[in-house]
């Protein structure tokens, strides 16, 4: 898991190297003002020397040019650091969402996970950059600024004119415990914002399609408000504590005028020395001030490090084997009296199920709605957990063999298609490198695309759009399956994935994939039952049960629940 201090521990060197250069240029900062009172000084007397002021104001352009350079190499250090902290924290958070089971996805709206890569990665950003740079400022000004104040014009002046700037750091601390809570708040409203947009994004042509934008168009408006409402409360919190800040802040000025000025008539400071003690009054009100940046920049930044430890805490219900077992090549797919709810749920879905798959054979189930069909073929490509002792390929119990392999091994081509917003060659050969684009047409043949893609503008080069808008959902089905078929596996699952397409179409891809693919294992899931007819075995599934098996025509001969989804679906056909 990736930690912070880990992270800090790794970057010593340029954390310590950006701190040591800012507290050059804080030092350079502080001895302006004594720069200053040399030439107030020597031009506030009888006989003005301007060697004197000359050599000052030479001294104030070196010291600036040294703070140009000492300035930039801070924020190399710092400001670097903090951007690799992000750019390491997204990989590794993107990795780990990568790794986690379809389950987690069933949960997580993806609005609300990319909230994760982008505000809370720049509130963590914040905190490991400005955030560290203004500690150290707050800290090191406060104590070398009183220093310097001290050494100017005594300890007497200097402690009057700091009584009222101790309060600004206790304002910080107690508004600090508001703005945690408002800033989680916040974030959380942004979270729910950006998740409801996307999803309206995605489905504008559903909204279109039923008429209800302005339904939405209020639920958009509700949750904007939220979020409206959240950062404005976090806002007057701010809006509090800055002028409060700003006014305990001025009072020390006013001391300082009204004890300081004196002090300068009557001769016992001299009026550069004054000058100089009001500008670390300035320069001391800043870092005091930064400590309520710091708490806010720190806090929004513990909000958004524990919503990101959430995840990479999270483990994939789909374990890794520790001592994992490799299989060359599926020889059988076996299923023993799996009864099998959805994790963190308490209904089974699938009760009782015994179930075999031989090398080579044409499988199909089918069944009513919802009686687990699609369940069963995403435990066998293992996309969620199932317990030992239920599923075995070739012997070997699914969970002692890699996830990677078994979905190496499969190709699992489910009923939701999804493209990638590139060409349509790229598609296909998706995760594959160094294809002859040869390759690629002959299994958009094999899967009945072919034909369509000559008569795209540009082709196998034609860009789809976003997860293929611009294709006809018969069209994304079968380049799915050309994208599935590509990858030579062992076994095919087709997961109702040519509901879009008529029936002849389907038969034909059916009856082809069968010709070309004799020596591959191929699952199908469907409701046209005629597609099935030279299956090899089918499971007949109800109520999460196999309720009848055999081929099409013993289970026609058994006049049971196949038989009357057969007969049903000829009538149809003939009305």
């Amino acid at each position: 898991m990736f930690l912070i201090r880990e992270f800090i521990k790794k970057r010593f060197l340029f954390y310590l190297s950006g701190i040591f250069t800012l507290i050059i240029v804080d030092t350079l900062q502080l001895i302006v003002p004594k720069f200053i009172s040399k030439a107030v000084d020597s031009l506030n007397v009888k006989t003005p020397d301007i060697h004197v002021a000359k050599l000052m104001a030479l001294g104030i352009i070196g010291i600036a040019l040294g703070m140009f350079i000492t300035r930039f190499l801070w924020r190399f250090f710092i400001i670097g650091s903090a951007r690799k902290f992000t750019y390491e924290a997204r990989k590794i958070l993107y990795e780990k969402m990568l790794s986690l089971d379809m389950s987690f996805f069933d949960k997580h709206r993806s609005g609300d996970l990319m909230a994760h890569f982008t505000n809370d990665m720049n509130n963590l950003e914040r905190m490991l950059g400005p955030g560290i740079v203004m500690m150290v400022d707050a800290s090191f000004m406060s104590v070398v600024t009183v220093f310097f104040m001290a050494t100017s014009v005594g300890w007497k002046l200097t402690l009057i004119a700091l009584i009222p700037l101790p309060f600004i750091m206790l304002i910080s601390l107690i508004f600090g415990k508001f703005i945690y809570k408002r800033s989680k708040k916040v974030q959380d409203t942004f979270s729910d914002l950006s998740g409801f947009t996307e999803e309206s994004v995605d489905g504008i042509r559903i909204l279109k399609s039923f008429s209800i934008l302005p339904k939405f168009e209020d639920l958009f408006s509700k949750k904007a408000n939220n979020n409206f409402m959240a950062t404005l409360s976090l806002v007057k919190v701010w809006g509090i504590m800055w002028p409060l800040i700003h006014f305990i802040s001025s009072l020390s000025y006013f001391i300082t005028i009204a004890y300081g000025g004196p002090m300068v008539i009557n001769q016992k400071i001299t009026l550069g020395m004054f000058f100089a003690f009001n500008n670390y009054i300035g320069m001391i009100v800043w870092p005091l001030t930064a400590f309520g940046w710091v708490i806010n920049i720190i806090q929004n930044g513990r909000a958004s490090y524990n919503r990101i430890l959430k995840i990479l805490n999270t483990k994939s219900k789909v374990k890794e084997p520790e001592n994992s077992v490799e299989i060359n090549e599926i020889e059988n797919i076996l299923i023993k009296e799996l009864d099998y709810k959805y994790p963190d749920t308490d209904r089974y879905v699938l009760k009782g199920v015994n179930l075999e798959i031989k090398k080579g054979q044409l499988v199909g189930i089918v069944g009513t709605v919802g009686s687990g069909k699609s369940t069963i073929v995403k435990i066998i490509s293992k996309l969620y957990p199932v317990n030992k002792g239920h599923v075995f390929i070739n012997g070997y119990d699914i969970n002692d063999i890699p996830s990677e392999v078994v979905r190496t091994k499969i190709s699992y081509v489910p009923q939701e298609t999804f493209l990638f917003s590139t060409s349509v060659k790229n598609n296909i050969a998706f995760g594959l490198e160094d294809l002859d684009e040869w390759q690629v047409k002959e299994y958009a043949m094999l899967s009945a695309v072919h034909s369509d893609i000559e008569k795209f503008p540009k082709s196998y080069d034609t860009v789809v759009g976003e997860r293929g808008v611009t294709l006809s959902g018969g069209q994304k089905q079968r380049i799915t399956i050309a994208r599935a078929l590509i990858r030579n596996s062992d076994v095919f699952i087709f997961d109702d994935c040519l509901s879009a397409v008529d029936p002849e179409t389907e038969e034909r891809i059916i009856e082809s994939l069968r010709k070309n693919m004799e020596s591959k294992t191929m699952i199908i899931i469907t409701h046209r039952l005629k597609v099935l007819k030279d299956a090899d075995v089918i499971y007949v599934f109800d109520n999460g049960q196999i309720v009848e098996k055999g081929n099409h025509e013993e289970l026609i001969q058994k006049g049971g629940l196949y038989a009357n989804m057969f007969k049903k679906q000829l009538i149809e056909e003939s009305l």
